[in-house]
């Protein structure tokens, strides 16, 4: 009987080895997924003819447009002036670390797990509508409403990739909402321009 137990358990052992290196093999944690990487981000500011809620294109619009770095900063001294009583059609375009641009359809692609947030302006200087195809509602494209002139302040714009899940408890409503950080995830792009509202065309300082 000894000698038919020992291969036994030899086999025995052997298999709990086999299966404990399996287990931990599953154990392993997957290696994370890198986030987007954004080498340049493009705000562009066109104003359109908004009537009853909808937007047309003018023959000469007004275009402000600031291209930030890979660190979210724009050029040194860049000063944005927009104009009280006037809607612009708010886009964000960027390129990848390869300088190839349409980098901003991969978020529009993932739009469940993307949201883009408009902070920094005073207390009802700002009104804004996401305008994204197929009302995915990422902040890739909408509309700026300018409701009155202001002192300067830093417009911040933030785009936070979202964990699984969070997308559905975030509204239309919550596009300056100052506490975003409470939506579960990372930014993508975190980027701040000083913008001065201006009173008609007086773009005085």
């Amino acid at each position: 009987m000894k000698h038919l137990f020992s291969p036994l358990r030899f086999t025995l052992l052997s298999l709990g080895f086999l299966v404990f290196a399996v287990s931990c093999s599953k154990d392993d944690p997957e290696p994370e997924i890198p986030q987007e990487e954004i080498k340049s981000a493009t705000l562009t500011f066109t104003e359109v003819d908004w009537h009853d809620g909808h937007a047309e294109d003018l023959e000469n619009p007004e275009v402000v447009a600031v291209t930030f770095d890979e660190t979210g900063l724009p050029p040194v001294g860049t000063h944005l002036h927009l104009d009280a009583g006037k809607t612009y059609r708010l886009t964000l375009s960027t390129t990848d670390f390869a300088g190839r641009e349409g980098a901003e359809q991969e978020f529009l692609a993932e739009s469940d797990i993307h949201q883009i947030f408009f902070l920094g302006a005073p207390d009802g200087v700002l009104d804004y509508q996401y305008a994204d195809p197929e009302n995915k509602r990422v902040g890739i494209t909408g509309y700026l409403h300018v409701l009155k002139p202001s002192d300067s302040f830093v417009f911040n714009v933030i785009l936070r990739h979202l964990n699984n899940g969070v997308k559905a408890n975030i509204t239309a409503d919550d596009w300056n909402n100052p506490n975003y950080t409470q939506f579960s995830g990372a930014n993508d792009l975190d980027l701040k321009v000083e913008v001065h509202v201006v009173d008609g065309d007086d773009h005085g300082h």
